[in-house]
């Protein structure tokens, strides 16, 4: 669904403080926060908003992008859903089949995660050097 003037800057203030109030928000849009919370639940239902999540500064990400040597989807979408530190992944059109964003602790974790992506196919892993922009 196309998002509207109001929509996209409700969107706007949430991308930059998703914890303000429907209160404040409203006043920032000239809504009402009732009216701002309708909205939000609005976008949430029709998948506009997917979730609502905190990204960690403290964590080492890596990029991941994952070439499948079977076509065993449903089983690698599964494996990537039951790992705690996978912080989004995507199937793409392009170069490789997935791309996968970990963040980790430490590299013992990308360590591990390799090591169970070996059952699905190759992969190939960029760092992240520094975050220029949330």
């Amino acid at each position: 669904m196309p998002l509207d003037k109001m929509g996209r800057a409700i969107l706007a203030q949430l991308g930059r403080d998703a914890r303000t109030s429907w209160q404040a928000l409203g006043r920032q849009v000239h809504l009402t926060g009732q009216a701002v919370a309708t909205r939000v639940q609005q976008m949430v239902d029709d998948g506009t908003i997917r979730r609502f999540t905190v990204v960690r500064g403290d964590l080492q990400r890596y990029f991941v992008t994952v070439f499948m040597d079977t076509p065993r989807f449903d089983a690698f979408e599964a494996f990537l859903q039951a790992h705690a530190d996978v912080e989004s992944a995507s199937k793409i059109a392009g170069e490789g089949c997935y791309h996968v964003v970990l963040a980790c602790a430490d590299p013992a974790g990308l360590e591990a995660f390799t090591g169970a992506l070996q059952h699905y196919g190759r992969y190939k892993v960029a760092s992240e050097m520094r975050r220029v922009k949330d």
